[in-house]
């Protein structure tokens, strides 16, 4: 069969069109498609780890539940975080523990001032400047009592003890403490 000039250019025309939207096809899939594919693998991914993490996280709950055990252990470990991390600012009864300790260590104390609120994003921090004088076994003590106080979470930022040539038992202290309070958003 032979094709006539005008069925040539037809089909020539044709396979031309063809060839162009076969590569318009191909640059579209390669420039679009295939990247919007990869950026979605990604996401679904990502998200399968989520729901992965949140089905452990799920089932650990659910074991914690169903083990009334575990669930009072847990609730105490709650409350007494709660009972060392009050939510509202109590100064009094922090300096009543200050005071208590340094009376059990034999601290003598000169001065006991607070340094301002320091606001953090779940807490706020209360440091008291403390300057006294003990012996270096009694200061040793005091910030034994203060770091592992189970009533109250306090910490020691910063302290120096110094040397006293006329008493030489007796150190000068400055250091300072501080407390905390829960700030729930």
């Amino acid at each position: 069969m032979k094709l006539t000039d005008q069925q040539k250019q037809a089909l020539i025309a044709g396979l031309i069109l063809a060839a162009f939207l076969g590569f318009l096809s191909g640059y579209y899939y390669m420039m679009v498609v295939k990247p919007t594919l990869t950026r979605n693998d990604k996401v679904i991914s990502e998200l399968r780890a989520e729901v992965s993490t949140s089905k452990r996280e799920l089932e650990r709950i659910n074991a914690i539940l169903n083990n009334p055990q575990e669930l009072r252990r847990l609730q105490e470990v709650v409350s007494r975080a709660e009972r060392r991390l009050p939510k509202k600012n109590s100064t009094i009864e922090f300096l009543t523990v200050l005071q208590e300790n340094l009376t059990k260590t034999g601290l003598a104390t000169t001065r006991v001032s607070p340094s301002g609120v320091v606001k953090r994003q779940m807490y706020e921090e209360y440091p008291f400047a403390i300057k006294g004088s003990g012996r270096y076994h009694a200061i040793g003590q005091f910030l034994n009592l203060i770091e592992c106080n189970p009533e109250r979470f306090m910490r020691v930022n910063s302290f120096t003890i110094e040397n006293n040539d006329r008493r030489p038992s007796q150190h000068p202290l400055s250091l300072v403490v501080s407390t905390f309070t829960f700030t729930p958003q």
